[in-house]
């Protein structure tokens, strides 16, 4: 029996049939809510053991969330629930991306910092920041419009060094035959480094500033528009939503997302059946990562223009691991990622209110954790919920013998 047949048989012995290649398939909604669930009812467990009060250390988590409406705080709850997930939207949908080609790219974090420095250079360079200046002065009312130019030119730039960043790893992939995985976590340290230890404390940093100030402050022309005063919500919102699609646009409806998903599906076999077909895989495999890192670095871009408004000395990584994270709970799908960057988002938002109870706020960390690892298993989970699903079936419909006995 050969390796494939196997596969499938044992796959189907779980009741996958199409491992989830079937976007229709229903069990890609139900593994991702069932392993959230399971993650929330293994989380009461722990803070209960911990002598604790899980419903109220939820109660506090999710009403101050800004999921749930109501409260004096609730408009800038929501909007920092907006502002937080249109940065791990971002994340989320650059690995989901490259996890569509086959291709596991661990390099959203360099991605996402380089995306965000070279977004905060352009944001201050005195040559690009006094011409909109002076446009947003002469425009009187309609200033808003230079806000847009200088704001989409700082996001383009970080958008297209973000994904030169990640198209290194794609050509040490293919010329090279260096490991996607090992490539993009060396470059996500080269990054970090280069722009911590020397961009941000050097050439970036004001003279009249300490080491420990971070680089200049963006014009103001530079940031990202508030579109819900007096909160800090910004456009990043709407921008991630048209990335979103603008993804899922790609994958579905063009001959590059066909061919990129035609690599993805047999990227375990060696990718021979594209090659049959003609595609260039090299090509499309440099394409893919240049797409996937811009995606990271849109959020790099969102985090400088909407929220710091120069790179902070004491940036810390993270957000691009968490992308991988809100790209395995979304099934790598642009909805699916949209969603679990809210559910992650809430999450961040929220937690600080647990601390309330005596709860660490890190503790939502520890429900992201569980979320993925349910995720991570979910050919179990997959295999239990189609059990019941029959289960269901079976006692809805009788047996034939007792049809035709009644």
């Amino acid at each position: 029996m050969s390796e494939s047949n196997f596969t499938t048989r044992f796959l189907k012995a779980f009741g996958i049939d199409n491992q989830g290649h079937n976007r229709r398939d229903p069990l890609n909604i139900l593994v991702p809510l069932v392993s959230i669930g399971l993650a929330l009812v293994v989380g009461m467990i722990v803070i209960a053991a911990s002598g604790r009060n899980p419903f109220r250390a939820y109660a506090l988590l999710f009403g101050d969330s800004g999921l749930i409406p109501g409260g004096p705080a609730y408009r800038r709850e929501f909007a920092e629930l907006l502002i937080k997930s249109a940065i791990y939207i971002a994340t989320g949908l650059s690995v989901a991306l490259a996890f569509k080609g086959g291709l596991f790219n661990i390099g959203a974090e360099g991605q996402f910092w380089v995306g965000a420095i070279v977004a905060t250079f352009f944001g201050y360079w005195a040559p690009v920041a006094h011409t909109f200046g002076t446009m947003y002065a002469a425009l009187g009312s309609f200033g808003w419009i230079a806000q847009l130019l200088h704001g989409a030119i700082c996001i383009i730039m970080g958008m297209l060094a973000g994904g030169a960043w990640a198209a290194v790893a794609g050509y040490l992939y293919v010329k090279r035959g260096v490991n996607i995985v090992i490539g993009t976590i060396m470059l996500n340290w080269i990054a970090w480094f280069l722009i911590t230890s020397w961009l941000v404390t050097g050439p970036m940093t004001p003279p009249s500033q300490t080491f420990t100030s971070g680089t200049f402050y963006v014009a103001d022309t530079a940031k990202l528009l508030r579109i819900m005063m007096p909160t800090r919500l910004n456009t990043s919102i709407l921008l991630v939503l048209i990335a979103a699609y603008a993804t899922w646009f790609l994958l579905y409806k063009t001959t590059i997302g066909y061919e990129i998903r035609a690599i993805g599906y047999t990227a375990n076999i060696g990718m021979e059946a594209p090659r049959a077909q003609g595609i260039n895989v090299s090509h499309r495999i440099l394409q893919l990562m240049f797409f996937s890192g811009s995606l990271a670095a849109l959020g790099g871009s969102f985090f400088i223009l909407g929220l710091t408004y120069q790179f902070p000395n004491t940036a810390t990584m993270g957000y691009g691991w968490t992308g991988i994270g809100i790209a395995l709970i979304g099934q790598s799908e642009p909805l699916g990622v949209i969603l679990a960057g809210l559910f992650i988002g809430a999450l961040r938002t929220g937690a600080t209110s647990m601390q309330v109870a005596n709860i660490p706020k890190t503790f939502s960390n520890i429900i992201e954790g569980m979320t993925v690892g349910f995720i991570a298993l979910q050919v179990a989970v997959r295999y239990y919920l189609v059990k019941l699903i029959r289960h269901r079936r079976s006692r809805a419909t009788p047996p034939a013998d007792q049809e035709a006995a009644a």
